[in-house]
Parts: structure tokens; sequence; C-alpha cells
């Protein structure tokens, strides 16, 4: 404690006819027996330099109760999927990165790096337009060439996971349509998809923020 809280806590013990003993409670006055002193309406007594950090249970347990629970607060696992567009990420009818798929990698890579026990499961998937066996080794031929990709850029491999499914799981069907119509319609199903997973501490409002976030949902 410093010269000046020194002598504002002397002061202020003298003011409340308490004691000088500021050694074990920074920021409370103390009274001869060391504890926290109080005034006639039994609060406790603190100095001008008091601050939250300094609260102790007997006088302010909210503030220490809180403190408490955000030290013991465990981290969660929070899963994002990332959706690559083969179009995009691979030159045409091959698995080799184009700059543009190496662009987005190199986010989750660094994102992995930043990241608490982070895994990545990566799938790789084709349109129906072929033989299914080909799509099929297109597919995890495109799904290696991620997981390589980041490893180069600093992910070890023991957290990814990889899979592959072909033409398995479409998120279009194109239905009657043929040529060029068909290959852009069937776009969103040339893909690799990225799931990507870390523990975060996620820090919950205030009970009375969310309230008001409900009622401004009514």
């Amino acid at each position: 404690m410093d010269v000046k809280k020194l002598l504002y806590t002397f002061a202020a013990g003298a003011l409340f006819g308490f004691g000088g003993n500021t050694a074990a409670l920074e920021g409370y006055v103390t009274d001869s027996s060391g504890d926290a002193a109080r005034d006639s309406a039994g609060e406790c007594v603190t100095t001008e330099f008091w601050s939250p950090d300094d609260a102790i249970a007997e006088c302010h347990p909210q503030l220490v109760q809180r403190d408490e629970v955000a030290a013991f607060e465990e981290p969660r696992r929070r899963t994002e999927m990332i959706s690559l567009e083969a179009d995009t990420t691979f030159d045409f009818d091959e698995a080799t990165l184009t700059e543009e798929g190496k662009a987005e990698l190199d986010e989750i890579a660094e994102r992995a790096q930043d990241a608490q026990d982070p895994r990545i499961r990566i799938v790789g998937y084709t349109d129906q337009i072929g033989p299914e066996s080909y799509n099929q080794e297109l597919s995890e031929r495109r799904a290696r060439a991620v997981e390589e990709y980041l490893v180069e850029r600093g992910v070890s491999p023991e957290m990814i996971q990889t899979a592959a499914r072909g033409e398995s799981d479409p998120v279009v069907s194109c239905e009657g349509m043929q040529g060029d119509a068909l290959i852009e319609c069937l776009r969103p199903n040339r893909r690799s998809e990225v799931e990507f997973s870390a523990f975060e501490v996620v820090e919950e409002e205030p009970q009375q923020e969310q309230d008001l976030q409900q009622e401004q949902d009514l």
C-alpha cells in the first residue's frame, strides 16, 4: 500500500473510531481486531481506493460470488461448419487447390493455432455427373488435399479427420436439367465441408440483459 492510501486509511479510521490495521483487508477500514469496520448502518467502511477487486465475502458477497463463478466456469466446445465450394477451392476436375482455396484454408489454420483443443473434420463431396466410383475417388483426393495443406500451415495431423462421401448428401438435385445449366445448378454439391470445433469460455449475459432481450424479441 502506498503512503497516500495509508494516510487516508488512518484518517478514515479516526473519523469512524476504528483502528488503522489495513494489512489484511486492502481497500477496507479495519477495527482493532483486524476485521472490516462497519458504520452505523452496518455497512463495511471502505477507503476511496477501494475497488471491486478488493471485495471480501463478509462485505460484498455478490461481487465475490461473481468472481468465483467466472474463475471456475468451464469452457464449452463450439462447433462451426465451413463449406468450401469445389469450383473456387480446386481446379476443375482436379484435387489441386486454387489460390482462393488456399486463402480460405489459411484462415482456418490460423484459427486452429490460436484455439484451445481444436478439432477439424473434412468431408469431400462431388456432384453426380460421371461414374460414381470416379466421383468417390475424387472426393477422397480433395479431402486429403485440404488435410495436407492444413498440416503444411502448422495444424497438427492429430487434430484432423477426413472422410469422402462422393455423390452422397447432395444439396440440390436439379432434376430435368442438362448440359451447362445442369453443371451450374449442381455447383453447391461440389464442395468440401470443414467442421471446426474448439473450446472457448462463453460469457453469460447478466440476467437483467437476458430479460431485456427477451422483451425486445416479443
